[in-house]
């Protein structure tokens, strides 16, 4: 009896350990190990945005650079600075400009190694860009390798347009010869023009232009006279102007830059060529093309491009009279000046857009945005702007108006030219 009972705590035994080994105990819970979410890492500090500029201060190009991009470009970052800088979210503040300017002295080489040491030693944060179109054109590739998204206002060029897909950080602000000329012909033939000569400069802004101008005119019933070249830095026009004179054309088309556009005027005056539709392209619409030659003797002259203080656009009088005020009354250039200033207007407005000195993100952000500018709504397709205040202008009572486009126009053109005035 007794060796029974002892087996019955010794089975109750065995059949716990088996209980146990089938079913063994629970680990003991856990708060599992809490993993912060990735940071992003905060930008370096920064107190300044700083710009880069090689643009022309000496040589031939220096009149067209000081007047129509340097004075506007020089205005804003006044501007901007009198109000604390740019916004910019990711530093949480506004930041001050200061700006790194070089001489290029008019020369392409010397351009295109300027351009590369305001960003490779320098290290400028953006690029404003140089004047006159072979300067944009030889920087393009620069500005690109380095992925540096540059608004180029001072270029006329059918190939960089069509290179959009190769050169995606620049962005072409003002409007092209394509465009010009079919206001340019538009015009011609409203007016009842039947013959035409046409001159260039020889370099890339007078090839293009003309090659641009002239065969659309031709093709649509103007006949060409006569179509001449001239070397930059030419002294004496007088032969080709008196050529000129003796076909009695209705028209002239010359494209040119300021230098060559004010001699012909000058010498022009000079041989009595006097044709009922003069066009000459960049600085007829100096405001010391004005004041060198009168007013008076001025009036009707075109030139490439138009704005004017009246168009209807956001702040353009204020600005007007802010840049008169600056650059003084014969200062200023009454198509580049706004065209540069909407221009860095869209840089600082992409610049608050984007939140962010990322030049992707910037370049991005300018793409894709619309732009409130003294030129209008600025957008862009294909890296080529959109919004045109004007195509023609000409000189009427101290004023440079639009005339074409038609529907652009803040006055009527006056045709024929009025005759010079007698010395």
């Amino acid at each position: 009896m007794k060796k029974k009972l002892l087996l019955i705590p010794l089975a109750l035994l065995l059949a716990l350990s088996l209980v146990a080994i089938g079913c063994p105990t629970p680990p003991e819970e856990t708060t599992p190990p809490t993993t912060a979410p990735p940071t992003t890492p905060a930008p370096p500090a920064k107190d300044e945005i700083v710009l880069g500029q090689a643009i022309a201060l000496s040589g031939p190009y220096t009149i067209g650079a000081g007047v129509t991009q340097v004075a506007p470009n020089d205005m804003w970052i006044e501007e901007v600075n009198a109000e604390g800088g740019i916004y910019v979210e990711e530093y949480g503040k506004k930041l001050p400009l200061r700006l790194i300017r070089y001489d290029d002295t008019s020369d392409v080489g010397t351009q295109v190694k300027l351009t590369e040491k305001l960003i490779l030693e320098d290290k400028v944060d953006f690029i404003l860009g140089p004047w006159s179109t072979a300067m944009w054109f030889a920087i393009a590739p620069t500005v690109n390798e380095y992925k540096y998204p540059v608004i180029a206002p001072t270029v006329d060029s059918l190939q960089l347009r069509e290179m959009w897909e190769e050169i995606p950080y620049l962005f072409i602000h003002l409007n092209q010869p394509k465009e010009k000329a079919e206001a340019m012909v538009d015009m011609a033939l409203d007016l009842g023009v039947e013959t035409m000569v046409a001159g260039h400069l020889q370099d890339l802004h007078g090839i293009e232009y003309a090659q641009g101008v002239v065969p659309q005119l031709a093709a649509a019933g103007v006949e060409v006279l006569a179509y001449k070249s001239f070397p930059i830095g030419v002294k004496d026009l007088t032969p080709m102007l008196k050529e000129f004179k003796s076909l009695n054309p209705d028209a002239a088309f010359i494209f040119a830059y300021p230098d060559e556009n004010f001699l012909i005027t000058a010498q022009s005056i000079e041989v009595g060529f006097n044709p009922k539709l003069f066009f000459c392209s960049i600085g007829i619409a100096f405001s010391p093309y004005r004041e060198i030659f009168g007013a008076e003797t001025v009036e009707g002259m075109m030139g490439a491009g138009a704005w004017h203080p009246s168009a209807p656009y956001t702040g353009a009088k204020e600005f007007w009279d802010r840049m008169t005020a600056w650059s003084g009354p014969g200062g200023t250039d009454w198509l580049g000046n706004a065209y540069c200033y909407s221009a860095v207007q869209v840089l600082q407005q992409a610049i608050e857009g984007a939140g962010t000195l990322d030049r992707v993100k910037v370049r991005d952000y300018i793409a894709s945005a619309t732009f409130d500018t003294v030129i209008g709504p600025v957008y862009y397709e294909k890296q080529l702007n959109m919004q045109v205040p004007g195509h023609v202008g000409q000189w009427q009572n101290g004023e440079f108006h639009i005339v074409a486009a038609k529907e652009l126009a803040t006055a009527d053109i006056i045709y024929p030219k009025p005759a010079w005035p007698t010395p």
